[in-house]
């Protein structure tokens, strides 16, 4: 199980990476993060849903004896923590979605219609060529396309990119092959909202107005259900608000707000 650690212990949160397969892909935000409290980044290597959840679990038990934690997820990892939440909520001392993916099948569409207003004609066509060659492809040739397919999904997702450097990333193709069907799957039986009812920690949400994934597509089903939560909407903000010039340090006051003061 690997985890790196950013800042000076007790470790007070956890940032979970997105893709899935898009290992390390979080760690500018646990070093923004790292400025203001211990925080541990958990690098996922399983290949199935529940196999990533125990995973999880045991790198916050390992590394950080079980002390409950912020879990702040990314993306992917959004739906990774609120699952690992759900089945060990011993673990979270809260828990924060950021750009989330829709909870619900329903606003599944809504994703590919605003991706694509943001795509080129040329772009468009790209997109769904690499979506058709990664449910094609062996596993050594899908951490390429995997690659060519972030790589364009990211110019759609981000409103104006910070000259900071990226984050250092390690793409695996076939995770993304095997535990995403699984997860959309979760979606769409309407498990994944229904495990939200057994989270005991208090719920945040931070999204970028500009994300292709629609913000209301978490928070929507969420109030449906009468599931409490605090939301940010940071506006000239895309996917991934680390990396937005004029998001980032409203990104960071928020998160510092929003995990309890401690001794570091």
């Amino acid at each position: 199980m690997t985890v790196r650690v950013h800042g000076k212990k007790p470790y007070r949160a956890a940032v979970v990476h997105g893709g899935p397969g898009a290992i390390g892909s979080a760690a500018g935000l646990a070093k923004g993060l790292a400025e203001y409290c211990g925080v541990m980044e958990p690098l996922q290597s399983e290949h199935t849903v529940n196999g990533q959840i125990e995973e999880l679990k045991g790198q916050i038990t390992s590394f950080n004896g079980g002390s409950p934690l912020v879990l702040i997820g990314h993306s992917w990892g959004a739906w990774l923590c609120a699952m690992t939440a759900a089945k060990y909520p011993e673990l979270a001392s809260k828990l924060i979605l950021v750009d989330s993916g829709p909870l619900t099948e329903q606003h599944v569409p809504q994703i590919e219609m605003r991706r694509l207003s943001h795509f080129t004609d040329g772009e468009k066509k790209r997109y769904h060529t690499l979506l058709a060659e990664l449910e094609q492809k062996d596993s050594a040739a899908k951490d390429r396309l995997l690659e060519q397919l972030g790589a364009l999904c990211e110019k759609a997702d981000t409103y104006r990119e910070t000259a900071l450097p990226g984050d250092a990333v390690t793409l695996d193709g076939e995770m993304y092959s095997r535990v995403f069907p699984e997860a959309a799957e979760i979606r769409k039986t309407g498990q994944l909202l229904r495990l939200f009812d057994r989270i005991q920690c208090p719920l945040c949400i931070i999204h970028g107005e500009y994300d292709t994934h629609p913000p209301d597509g978490v928070t929507g089903p969420l109030s449906d259900r009468r599931i409490g939560y605090r939301f940010h909407l940071l506006s000239k903000c895309g996917h991934t608000p680390w990396r937005e010039e004029y998001a980032r340090a409203h990104f960071f006051k928020i998160l510092k707000r929003e995990i309890p003061a401690g001794h570091n």
